[in-house]
């Protein structure tokens, strides 16, 4: 039961972070930036950089976390650390890589309940406070 409360504080942190951060982003550099970049790629590359600084600057959360009254663990032991745990989320924004590399994060918590990227960053999403 506790693991699938935590799972719903997770895709809410998620969904608040993807309306406050992401999708406002996403269309400035839409109208902002031409040529090769694509707006998605980009924006998804500015959102793992806003997931890092955010995680290892405010004890493990981002708005999102913290309106959901979750926090990541066992971050800030250096900011490397932090990006290599955000960096693989990067993969769930790509076309079909992204489904498969979604799949495979949710057959991770339904096993460990730890995400794929938590698996590989070594850290844990947990209740705040």
């Amino acid at each position: 039961m506790m693991k699938l409360l935590i799972f719903i504080q997770r895709i809410l942190a998620a969904l608040i972070d993807l309306i406050v951060v992401y999708i406002p982003v996403y269309f400035m550099v839409a109208v902002m930036v031409k040529g090769f970049f694509t707006p998605g790629i980009l924006s998804a590359a500015l959102f793992v950089i806003y997931n890092v600084l955010a995680i290892h600057s405010f004890q493990g959360q981002t708005i999102g976390k913290y309106f959901a009254k979750i926090e990541v663990k066992d971050v800030g032991r250096s900011i490397m650390d932090d990006s290599i745990r955000e960096a693989v989320k990067i993969l769930y924004f790509l076309p079909f890589v992204g489904f498969v590399t979604g799949l495979l994060s949710l057959g991770c918590y339904l096993i460990s309940g730890r995400f794929l990227h938590d698996v590989i960053g070594k850290s844990e999403v947990v209740v705040h406070g």
